[in-house]
């Protein structure tokens, strides 16, 4: 009897050892984006907009020194390097000066710092609660706004592998019901 009550207590022991706090999560993300990183790899994009079928796309990401660069298979690029943005779609391409367009910076905000590893920051800025746990071989960040906005996002949900704290996916909804998702091979 008296081992069968130490082996339980080893087993909730061992439990709560390897339970991470949330903020024990947000902690080890931040660290590891901190030290830098270079990620080329295949992604996976699914566009809805309210109403309309789902875009599934593919193509090449490369992430490195605070650089987002996605280029597609059908021929469109997403990139953000520094303070620009540029978009090109349909033979037309779009840049922005972050500086200056609010929409587009909380968008790029959205991406880098979670590559990065802000989320304290990401959170701050996108007014949310951060919640953070983790799901087997995953780390889970949820960002859920406090409150309802004409424009932004109403919830960005991150998942890391548990492992090397690299992203693997990201689904971002806006509260016009358009809701993006990012798989990374």
């Amino acid at each position: 009897m008296k081992r069968i009550i130490l082996s339980i207590i080893a087993i909730i022991s061992g439990i709560s050892l390897n339970a991470q706090s949330g903020e024990e999560i947000i902690g080890r993300i931040a660290k590891a984006g901190e030290k830098g990183f270079t990620i080329e790899r295949k992604f996976n994009e699914v566009r809805k907009s309210a109403g309309k079928k789902a875009v599934t796309l593919d193509g090449d990401l490369k992430w490195k020194d605070g650089n987002l660069v996605m280029d597609y298979s059908n021929g469109e690029h997403f990139s953000i390097e520094g303070t620009r943005m540029t978009i090109r779609r349909g033979g037309k391409q779009q840049v922005f000066d972050l500086t200056k367009n609010m929409m587009m910076k909380a968008l790029s905000h959205a991406l880098t710092y979670s590559f990065e590893g802000k989320l304290m920051e990401l959170s701050k800025e996108q007014n949310t609660n951060l919640v953070a746990t983790r799901d087997g071989k995953e780390y889970v960040v949820t960002l859920n706004a406090t409150r309802k906005a004409a424009r932004g996002y109403n919830r960005i949900v991150v998942r890391y592998d548990t492992a090397t704290c690299c992203i693997k996916s990201m689904i971002m909804d806006e509260f016009n019901g358009t809701s993006t998702s990012y798989t990374i091979e």
